[in-house]
């Protein structure tokens, strides 16, 4: 996330292709709110390519789902990839232990 803070000018166009990639869930999710605050501080835009339900959840951005013919505007909570997640731990809910 360091090279985001040190390469990134205001007013400015990013692209970017699954900047999840390697990152753990909960740096996927500090990630998504610094894309977030650079995107509101700084007038900086992003367009993403993400597969990552962590990314998806937390970024404020219109979300075009690509795999539709359309290219539908989609809510997060829509898309097959984040209903698979939401399944297979839904169906494995039981092995989480509550405190």
């Amino acid at each position: 996330m360091q090279i985001l803070e040190d390469t990134i000018k205001p007013d400015t166009l990013y692209l970017l292709d699954e900047p999840e990639v390697s990152l753990s869930p909960q740096n996927q999710v500090k990630l998504a709110q610094e894309i977030n605050k650079m995107s509101r501080y700084l007038g900086v835009q992003f367009i993403i390519a993400t597969h990552s339900p962590f990314m998806l959840g937390i970024l404020d951005a219109k979300i075009y789902n690509l795999d539709t013919l359309d290219y539908k505007v989609q809510k997060w909570s829509e898309l097959e990839n984040v209903k698979y997640f939401y399944e297979f731990f839904k169906i494995r809910e039981s092995g989480f232990e509550q405190h």
